[in-house]
């Protein structure tokens, strides 16, 4: 548990404190990510489409929400330690609030709950004498809880 507040911190400085590189690329081939949806009694399958993921020539992926991106020729910006893509922009637009990939979107939400909880309960297993064996339990629940969708977000976004 006390390893999640060292790695979030660690993407912290990658990102925020580390300066990014700017890599000119372009865009080999895309695709479509979609998610279905079919209802409890029915069946009828609907499909949403939630972005598009992008491959480049000199091998980055990243996605983008709801938006296609028509310019082959763009500029990453990405990290030192992790290689997050923090921004994509072509001649004509910037597309860095609408990348989903990486530590964008819901990722990034997900990993600052992440590391609010692993900080709250490390500081309940250290200072709280009275804790039960039910809120150990529920401490380590919630914080492998929010692991393990962190996680999966970065395996279907990336």
């Amino acid at each position: 548990m006390i390893l999640i507040p060292i790695v979030s911190i660690l993407f912290a400085v990658d990102l925020f404190i580390l300066p990014q590189k700017q890599i000119n690329d372009k865009i080999t081939e895309y695709s479509e990510i979609i998610v279905s949806h079919r209802g409890k009694f029915s069946t009828h399958t609907s499909k949403e489409l939630l972005g598009y993921k992008y491959y480049t020539q000199k091998g980055y992926e990243f996605a983008v929400n709801k938006t296609f991106i028509k310019e082959n020729g763009i500029t990453l910006s990405i990290s030192y330690i992790f290689q997050n893509i923090s921004n994509v922009k072509t001649i004509n637009k910037e597309y860095s609030e609408e990348l989903m990939s990486g530590l964008n979107g819901a990722c990034f939400y997900i990993a600052i709950g992440l590391l609010i909880t692993s900080i709250i309960s490390l500081f309940l297993l250290k200072f709280s004498s009275t804790l039960s064996e039910n809120g150990f339990q529920n401490i380590i629940l919630s914080n492998a809880f929010l692991a393990i969708i962190f996680f999966y977000l970065l395996l279907i976004y990336n």
